[in-house]
């Protein structure tokens, strides 16, 4: 899956740091915390 913050391409069963959150009702994948936080903030 693609991070939706950086657009980074990783397979989702290989990383320990990946992040699903829903956001405005739409689920959004993020490579890592920091991107996730990064997306709230904009």
């Amino acid at each position: 899956m693609k991070c939706d913050f950086c657009g980074i391409d990783i397979p989702v069963e290989e990383c320990m740091f990946a992040r699903k959150k829903v956001i405005e009702g739409k689920e959004h994948f993020f490579c890592c915390d920091r991107c996730l936080e990064k997306a709230e903030q904009k």
